[in-house]
């Protein structure tokens, strides 16, 4: 989008709350966007590229290139350094995108705390593919790695159905919409994990059955279309059991909240992040639960999850 000389791009946040891992080797995976995000916006400038990223707390870092990508002395932080060789990434795949970065002046905006797990690589990268007309599957293939599902969400404005079954990828937008969602919250764990090494190690060390992979595929599906809290709950820890096979933790209800008056599901790479909680029980009962164990960042379904009916 361009407004008054900018270019002005944004891509969504997400959350997996099926196929963790499993969807490496194929599983569904149901997937939602999230009403956070990132933004991108473009300025001119005489020479060179200068980057500035914020977070909610503030400046962020920033970086500044010459023509030929090489950062200034000045701009050697861990960031700009990834942000560097992400860029050089992008002209591989296509070296005319070289000229369009020469002579401006980015700013990019994360609307979520960066230790959440939302997906600031993923919106980057879908950022850049929006604004330099790049394959963000494959950028992301070169540069952070993973199964893609992020890309999807960052790209899609509703919650999707993903899977990549021998290089073939198939998303499909699901309306998705429990009768239940205002018993769903999803609660920051206070530990950030890595998911690069978690897709590393899983990728290396698992080996999945193809009966594995049909019955997360069934609690997918089941997930997707139920519109019983209980049955919701059910394959939660169903999908639990699983998971808990291969990654070597126990679930969520017997490792820690085993008195907790409704379901508890670990998202994304476990052992960190988010997780989601769904109960019965009002709203007032779930955040004293939590809040006394420590945790009290919450959110309920409908604060953070894009294209939410009302």
């Amino acid at each position: 989008m361009k407004n008054n000389g900018k270019q002005i791009f944004h891509a969504n946040g997400k959350l997996l709350l099926t196929a963790e891992y499993l969807v490496l080797k194929g599983a569904k995976a149901l997937a939602l966007s999230l009403n956070k995000g990132q933004k991108l916006t473009v300025h001119n400038q005489e020479s060179g590229l200068s980057w500035k990223a914020f977070n909610p707390e503030g400046l962020w870092f920033e970086a500044n290139f010459d023509d030929d990508l090489n950062l200034m002395n000045d701009n050697q932080s861990s960031e700009a350094l990834r942000l560097r060789d992400i860029l050089n990434q992008v002209c591989k795949i296509n070296n005319s995108t070289r000229d369009l970065l020469k002579g401006k002046s980015i700013t990019t905006e994360l609307e979520f705390n960066n230790n959440w797990g939302w997906g600031s690589s993923s919106t980057l990268i879908a950022l850049l593919s929006k604004w330099l007309k790049t394959d963000p599957y494959l950028l992301l293939k070169h540069t952070f790695g993973g199964s893609g599902y992020d890309i999807a969400c960052a790209l899609n404005n509703q919650a999707i159905i993903y899977q990549t079954i021998k290089n073939q990828t198939t998303v499909e937008k699901v309306d998705f919409d429990p009768e239940f969602k205002e018993h769903i919250f999803f609660i920051y764990s206070g530990q950030k994990q890595n998911s690069n090494q978690e897709v590393k190690r899983f990728t290396k060390d698992s080996t999945v059955s193809d009966l594995v992979i049909e019955e997360i595929n069934e609690i997918t599906d089941l997930m997707t279309s139920t519109q019983s809290l209980s049955e919701f709950g059910r394959l939660m820890h169903k999908h639990e059991d699983i998971i808990s096979h291969f990654v070597q933790f126990k679930p969520l209800n017997i490792e820690h909240f085993s008195d907790f008056k409704g379901y508890t599901k670990s998202l994304g790479a476990w052992g960190g992040d988010f997780f989601m909680a769904v109960t019965e029980c009002n709203e007032e009962y779930l955040r004293n639960y939590f809040q006394q164990k420590g945790l009290k960042t919450i959110f309920s379904y409908k604060q953070i999850v894009l294209n939410t009916k009302s």
